[in-house]
């Protein structure tokens, strides 16, 4: 073998590991805490590097944030999270002015809690469940929660549709999932639904599929969170990633 071929077989070597290197998608953490009138903690997972793949996951879960924190409906969202909380904040200031104004009185501090981590992640996809909470001082928070499941290749953001390739038997099979829970765990739950559906997103943690309802889905106008995990072993047929 002549020298210039084993440099350009050393070549292509180094060019695969390079590349299977740069396929690897690895997370840090934001964290932000401020508080100012109002207290603000953010604390969300972070894609390294400058791959559109990261790029794209970071903007997703920016948005995320920045729509928990758009708590003044009258006003467009912010695009960062630095602008979106110096909004919250003058925001609760506005609102206080209004109230001392007309009844003496003022709110309590508004607090904005954030939160997000990596539940699952595989050669195709990559699954993170994202947290968001508001108190005013009412008589409840409001609490949003979402799964996240994007495309390793490229960052794009998943439906349910996305990753199911037969969302008739994948349902019928959660419904199970879902009457055994309810029997066994959620029995203060009522379970008041006519036509079961399916949660608005779904993840992934080691073992399945996640299933989560929160406090208005199917109807179980409760506090507490309805969750389950289907394993792999049972769904892995009806899963294109």
């Amino acid at each position: 073998m002549s020298k210039s071929t084993v440099f350009a077989v050393f070549t292509c070597l180094l060019l695969t590991v390079s590349c299977q290197k740069d396929k690897v998608l690895t997370f840090s953490e934001t964290q932000i805490s401020k508080e100012k009138e109002t207290f603000v903690e953010i604390i969300i997972p972070k894609a390294q590097g400058k791959s559109k793949t990261a790029k794209n996951i970071n903007n997703t879960l920016t948005r995320f944030a920045c729509d928990v924190l758009n708590i003044d409906s009258g006003k467009n969202k912010k695009e960062s999270i630095e602008e979106s909380i110096t909004a919250f904040n003058d925001a609760y200031i506005n609102f206080n002015k209004t109230l001392l104004a007309e009844f003496g009185t003022k709110f309590p501090r508004w607090e904005a809690l954030i939160d997000g981590e990596v539940s699952y992640q595989s050669e195709g996809l990559v699954s993170i469940a994202m947290n968001g909470s508001i108190t005013t001082g009412a008589a409840s928070s409001n609490l949003q929660f979402k799964f996240f499941n994007f495309d390793i290749a490229n960052g794009k953001s998943l439906a349910t549709k996305d990753i199911i390739n037969n969302m008739d038997a994948f349902k019928t099979i959660a419904k199970k999932y879902y009457d055994k829970e309810m029997l066994t765990t959620y029995t203060s739950v009522s379970n008041g639904a006519k036509n079961f559906e399916l949660p608005k997103t779904i993840g992934f943690n080691d073992d399945g599929v996640i299933i989560v309802y929160d406090n208005f889905e199917l109807d179980n106008f409760t506090k507490e969170l309805i969750e389950f995990t289907i394993p792999f072993t049972v769904i892995d047929q009806y899963l294109n990633y």
